[in-house]
């Protein structure tokens, strides 16, 4: 049995967001810095299992390539889940233009397919950066 295969009643369940594969909720080091073990896909978020809705949480100190947006937003539209993808920046303390610039392409691919991203857990600096690059007129924002 590995770490991934233990559920513990109320904790949070993290999923490669390409294949569902169960993840550790802290991994142990190099700290997502490996790709899927399954898939192979290079975690740059993993998504939360949540009632009905998904939820990608981006991970620090990683910025995804272009094609990888392109892989999972392919991913959530063949599952048709491209409805309402909720991304979570919670974790992060900033953003660079690379991060924001596939936010904006992952936005723009939703939005093409039917669905809708929206970005939550945007701590000051993050807002700070978001408004700035007047990327609040963009994305929706939760609170």
């Amino acid at each position: 049995m590995s770490i991934c295969d233990i559920n513990i009643p109320g904790a949070v369940v993290y999923q490669c967001p390409i294949c569902g594969k169960a993840l550790p909720s802290e991994p142990v080091p190099p700290r997502f810095d490996a790709p899927c073990s399954d898939c192979r896909y290079h975690l740059w978020c993993r998504r939360r299992a949540s009632d009905g809705e998904v939820v990608l949480e981006v991970l620090p100190q990683r910025t995804p390539q272009p094609d990888e947006v392109e892989q999972l937003v392919d991913a959530l539209v063949r599952e048709h889940e491209s409805g309402r993808v909720m991304v979570d920046l919670s974790r992060l303390e900033s953003i660079d233009s690379c991060l924001a610039a596939r936010l904006v392409a992952m936005n723009k691919s939703l939005r093409s397919s039917g669905g809708q991203l929206v970005l939550r857990g945007l701590g000051p600096t993050v807002r700070e950066i978001i408004r700035c690059f007047r990327l609040n007129h963009i994305f929706e924002i939760a609170n």
